[in-house]
Order: structure tokens, then C-alpha cells, then sequence
């Protein structure tokens, strides 16, 4: 029997960062000290960074859309989305989703 992985309450994170090009490594590291205090946070269940040329992705999986916005007003947090990376990109979007249940189709009872 499959295990059913959605959860109703579960909101995912993206930040997509538009890097300008000569601050592509200083964004990184910057970003990879937000990964331990975010990996400690009780209700995180996934925090990664990934990237594609000048294109930085910050991925997040939260248990709620509760502990996301607490999340979100860590200091740690705005200060680093706020103050300390903007002036090293192009752009910066942040995102939340909530996962959509699937409909049961034929192909799903299998």
C-alpha cells in the first residue's frame, strides 16, 4: 500500500536571485550561512541552495504557513534578504506555494 505524502499544511519556500555576475560567490557564501540556523529551526523539513549560471534558487519545505512567516522575520533572515544581498543582484523574488492534492485518477490507484 503507498504511503499518501501529501500534507495540507505543508508550504514550500522559493527565492529566486538574479546575481550580478562578479558577486555570484559572495552571494553563495552568504547564503550557505543562512543553512544551519534554517536546518535547526524545528519546522523546516528541507532548506537547499541551488544554482544555474547567475541564477541562485534558495528551496524550503515548512511544516505551516505559520512557522514559515516566523521563518521569514528571523533576524538572520531579513537581514540577509533585506540589507545585505540586494545590492549584489539583479533582482530578488520570493515565493510560497502550498501543494495542491492530486485528484485521484486510475493511474494513482496503482
Amino acid at each position: 500500500m503507498k504511503k499518501n505524502l501529501y500534507v495540507p499544511d505543508t508550504i514550500y519556500l522559493l527565492i529566486r536571485i538574479k546575481a550580478k555576475k562578479k558577486y555570484i560567490d559572495s552571494i553563495l557564501n552568504l547564503l550557505y550561512t543562512s543553512i544551519a540556523p534554517t536546518h535547526k529551526e524545528q519546522s523546516c523539513q528541507e532548506y537547499k541552495i541551488l544554482k544555474e549560471r547567475d541564477t541562485i534558487i534558495v528551496y524550503g519545505k515548512w511544516k505551516n504557513k505559520m512557522s514559515l512567516e516566523m521563518h521569514l522575520l528571523f533576524q538572520y533572515h531579513l537581514a540577509l534578504f533585506e540589507e545585505t544581498l540586494p545590492p549584489l543582484c539583479k533582482k530578488i523574488s520570493i515565493q510560497t506555494y502550498q501543494e495542491l492534492e492530486p485528484p485521484i485518477t486510475a493511474l494513482s490507484l496503482n
